[in-house]
């Protein structure tokens, strides 16, 4: 029996009414342990190619990892991984409710969904009984609202705690960057909102009780207590820490101050208002700090505000959320940042492409490529809060100009005629807020990045901004390919774990080895993580591949190397094409990928992968 795995994959066709419970493969668990290297392996396998995104045989898989739901800290989350509506690329995202953990108390490490429902439904899965139901009563509710209805009628029916994985009502009208929400927290970035709605799915609702069993239950104890040790003794993290006094709010100020905070889409990178939308400017609503399940840091923050006569209370916002309805809609109310935040998490949109979509229409509007004609009246100025919010309502219902808008940037800009300079994106996917003319490692992140431009797929900032381990000259070229591509392996081996990205400022690959190693029962290295890690890239870069991706895909918005920013640390800095062509070429290199960045068939047969899977 396989240690702290549920042992199980659930696979739910919605068009043939059909369920289908198999055992986990224990070779294929230790081979690519969860999280995304399970899912890219699910997707790959068994998802025919060229599939469209928002056809019914698309998959949408959510996968547990093999610590989630035991006592290690932070690695509460959960994936869901399909092929993006938005890119046409694998997306991976990540969630830190209780979902995963009650979906492996439950009995499973993985729900495989595929197919349509005739009408509106959702999943129930409690425990051994997994059922379809009827969602038509929820259909049209937001996400907050469609998880405070099934929490009610189901607890009512059982009396204890239930997990809920919904879709507002972007999901539902195919809004292409639609995110799936549970406990606020979202499923994030390439639209699996879009694909779960697609599917006529409006929810998961799941319940379990079943203890998970670890191999070594007094070494993983000893290891679990180390671990939350060296987080409580981390001067970030830690009580007192950057991220335990105001969360990721205090990121506004690091990329202020250096000059990679996008502002007006991306024209600056540095804001005028930052007074307003520093994260001072926030401390003042806030309430309270939240954690996700299990985790010490704590850096979400329960906000309360009043904004045209109402008042209520949410959470968040990140710093996410101030780049992209802040500084890059030069709004300057954090008022009105946090009511845009929480009309995203109503709608279920994704923040970034969301805040992304909207500044790339306001210099539409402001360099006349779009008039009051065509955007139902709203003057889309920069720095007008009134209309960003109108807008937010448009884009999640695909009315008027937000049909258009809700189809992201790339295809936006296709549509109107002499913006697709101003799309700021990478495979279709809007920028997060690190503007890699302050920091050139960050563009060949973007560049890279198997679900387009993220930057949790190399997390540069540590070194490049905040000099850990040791300081580094962020606008150099050289020795950044090689740093992106190490940042690139652990990332990878956090989202198969599934860790919380903030742990690993405390938690080393060592420490995940011993913890996966008294977990499992495996003697796993750290070279092994290390080489499942690298497996699973090469898988997630062999379905771009085979979807049709490749050099030409990994690049950057024309902006970022042909604009400059006029003020600020960065100013006249822009990213030089031929250094950066240098970095890519270097970094295929060192991956052992050809010129068109395909993986050789000599890297396939050193990291085990079948070749017959990819013919």
């Amino acid at each position: 029996m396989l240690k702290s795995y549920a042992g199980k994959i659930a696979w739910i066709d919605l068009s043939e009414k059909s369920i289908r419970v198999e055992a986990l493969n224990e070779e294929l668990a230790r081979k690519y342990l969860g999280g995304k290297g399970l899912g890219a392996y699910l997707l790959y396998k068994h998802l025919a190619p060229n599939t469209p995104p928002l056809d019914p045989a698309n998959l949408l898989i959510f996968v547990t990892g093999p610590l989630t739901g035991t006592s290690f800290p932070s690695v509460a989350r959960s994936a869901v991984v399909t092929k993006s509506p938005l890119t046409g690329t694998i997306a991976d995202s990540y969630s830190g409710s209780y979902f995963g953990p009650h979906l492996k108390y439950a009995g499973y490490d993985a729900l495989v969904i595929s197919g349509r429902s005739e009408s509106p439904s959702y999943i129930w899965v409690d425990g051994d009984e997994i059922t379809v139901r009827d969602g038509g009563p929820i259909w049209g509710l937001s996400s907050t609202e469609t998880e405070k209805v099934l929490k009610e009628e189901l607890r009512a029916a059982k009396g204890d705690r239930v997990s809920i994985a919904a879709i507002g009502e972007a999901g539902e009208r195919g809004v292409r960057f639609a995110n799936i929400i549970s406990e606020r927290r979202a499923y994030g970035r390439g639209g699996s909102g879009a694909v779960m709605g697609s599917k006529n799915l409006k929810a998961i609702a799941i319940r379990g009780d079943r203890k998970l069993e670890v191999a070594d239950e007094t070494r993983f104890k000893e290891v679990v207590k180390a671990c939350r040790k060296k987080i409580a003794e981390h001067h970030m993290i830690g009580p007192g820490g950057t991220f335990t006094k105001v969360g990721t709010m205090n990121t506004v100020d690091v990329t202020h101050e250096t000059g990679t905070l996008p502002t007006r889409n991306w024209q600056e990178n540095t804001s005028e208002h930052i007074s307003s939308i520093g994260s001072e400017s926030f401390e003042k609503h806030i309430i309270r700090p939240r954690s996700c399940f299990g985790c010490p840091i704590g850096c979400s923050r329960e906000t309360r505000i009043q904004i045209k006569g109402q008042e209520f209370t949410t959470e968040g916002p990140e710093y996410e959320a101030i780049y992209a309805f802040g500084a890059s809609c030069d709004v300057s109310d954090p008022q009105v940042v946090i009511a845009a935040d929480r009309l995203c998490d109503d709608y279920g949109l994704d923040t970034i492409s969301c805040g992304g979509v909207v500044g790339f229409a306001m210099e539409c509007f402001e360099k006349g490529l779009i008039s009051t004609k065509d955007t139902d009246g709203l003057q889309l100025t920069f720095g007008n809060g009134d209309a960003l919010l109108k807008l937010i309502h448009r884009i999640g219902k695909r009315e008027g100009v937000g049909r258009i808008l809700s189809e992201g940037v790339k295809r936006a800009s296709e549509k109107i005629q002499g913006a697709e300079s101003l799309a700021i994106h990478v495979k279709g996917l809007e920028l997060p807020g690190y503007d890699p003319r302050g920091m050139k490692g960050q563009g060949l992140t973007y560049a890279l990045s198997d679900r387009g431009g993220c930057h949790l797929r190399s997390n540069t900032l540590r070194t490049e901004l905040l000099g850990i381990p040791v300081p580094l000259d962020r606008y150099a070229y050289e020795g950044k390919a090689e740093m992106v591509r190490e940042f690139q392996l652990r990332v990878v081996v956090t989202n198969s774990v599934i860790a919380c990205f903030f742990s690993t400022f405390a938690i080393s690959v060592d420490d995940y080895a011993e913890a996966l190693s008294a977990a499992t029962g495996w003697s796993l290295a750290p070279e092994e993580l290390r080489t499942i890690a690298e497996r699973t890239w090469n898988l997630a870069r062999l379905f771009n591949v085979r979807e049709g991706f490749r050099k030409e895909a990994d690049t950057l918005p024309q902006r970022l190397f042909t604009q400059a920013s006029t003020r600020g640390p960065s100013k006249g800095e822009v990213v030089d094409r031929k250094s950066f062509e240098r970095m890519l070429e270097e970094y295929y290199d060192l991956a052992g990928w050809d010129k068109n960045g395909v993986p050789t068939e000599e890297k396939l047969k050193e990291l085990s992968i079948e070749g017959e899977m990819f013919t």
